[in-house]
């Protein structure tokens, strides 16, 4: 038989709408490949920052049982290595291990050039960086909360325990200057739209328990005869100046600074007055500020202004998604509860 003599089928073509079906279908797909990457890369930056604070909370527990002295973790926004004082964003939460000094600074202490002194009813503990224990860097996004357990005020107390602390979300703008010699970098901060935050750390003690005060700090000084209430903190000294800092400006305006000047974190340069904590929390503010898109600052709670949205959305995050790490109650070792 002749190849000419055999009939050729007739070939069927896709339709056009077979071809959009089945480009739907890849849409689909590549969709759903690109959150479950996206999640697990989110999952994954997490575990690694839970896994670098616990190990960094059992470094600075064998410190303090080796040296018997307190030390604390505390935290801080990094900033650009290009230039002092200039933040990252996103931002990158550096854990930091220092120890006691055993110096407490006052309003009566000495005042460093350029400070700000503290308010007559303010004690601060004075912490150094360990030496030789580097400051250990989170994945970018990651913040560390703490339960708002500081307030002290009468009207306060216990009207803030659902509450979580984290650091703060600076806004400002950023200048660049260029001479024959150098390119210098400043920060401008914008406090009005800033999103504050506060120090938190994890005290241990001598024996390696995990504390909420130091016990050799006073707790009231007495003044003309009478009693009065103290506010009792500490401070990690960054700078070395002996004295903490509280930035340039006040959040509250004026030029002498008041006893929140000095516990809010709203600078990249602060060295906020710290509340000891019980237990942490680790979270993406990414994440979070995707969950809360009501405002153009990414939150909707009903407080007015970006950070008290900021913190009753966030506490609400947390309490839903955030990895918690807590502490024996006999030994102080560090543990992670999940999520």
């Amino acid at each position: 038989m002749r190849n000419s003599d055999i009939r050729r089928l007739p070939s069927r073509a896709f339709t056009l709408l077979e071809l959009l079906v089945v480009m739907g279908i890849l849409l689909v797909l590549a969709t759903l490949t690109g959150i479950s990457v996206s999640k697990v890369t989110r999952d994954a930056k997490l575990t690694s920052a839970t896994n670098t604070l616990v190990a960094a909370l059992g470094n600075a527990r064998a410190i303090a049982i080796r040296d018997n002295t307190y030390v604390m973790v505390t935290f801080r926004l990094a900033g650009d290595s290009r230039a002092v004082g200039v933040p990252l964003d996103p931002p990158v939460v550096q854990v930091v291990t220092a120890r006691w000094t055993g110096e407490v600074i006052t309003d009566k202490s000495p005042l460093p050039a350029g400070a700000k002194r503290l308010p007559d009813d303010l004690f601060a503990d004075r912490f150094l960086p360990v030496p030789g224990v580097p400051q250990r860097s989170l994945p970018s996004g990651i913040l560390v909360a703490g339960p708002a357990f500081g307030y002290v005020t009468d009207t306060a107390v216990g009207n803030h325990d659902n509450e979580w602390r984290t650091q703060p979300r600076f806004a400002g703008t950023v200048s660049t200057t260029t001479s024959a010699s150098a390119v210098t970098r400043t920060f401008t901060p914008d406090l009005a739209t800033t999103e504050v935050g506060w120090g938190i750390a994890v005290l241990f003690g001598p024996d390696g328990r995990t504390l909420s005060r130091n016990p050799e700090q006073v707790t009231e000084v007495v003044v003309g005869g009478s009693n009065q209430n103290a506010y009792v903190k500490a401070f990690v000294d960054f700078n070395g100046n002996g004295y903490p800092a509280c930035g340039n400006t006040s959040f509250y305006g004026g030029t002498t600074p008041v006893n929140v000047d000095f516990t809010i974190y709203d600078e990249p340069l602060d060295e906020p007055l710290v509340d000891y904590v019980p237990y942490l929390a680790v979270f993406s503010e990414k994440e979070a500020r995707e969950r809360f898109p009501g405002t153009a600052a990414g939150w909707r709670g009903p407080r007015s202004g970006p950070s008290q949205n900021r913190v009753l959305d966030h506490s609400l995050f947390i309490n839903e998604q955030a990895d918690r790490i807590t502490f024996n109650r006999f030994t102080g070792v560090a543990g992670l509860v999940s999520k």
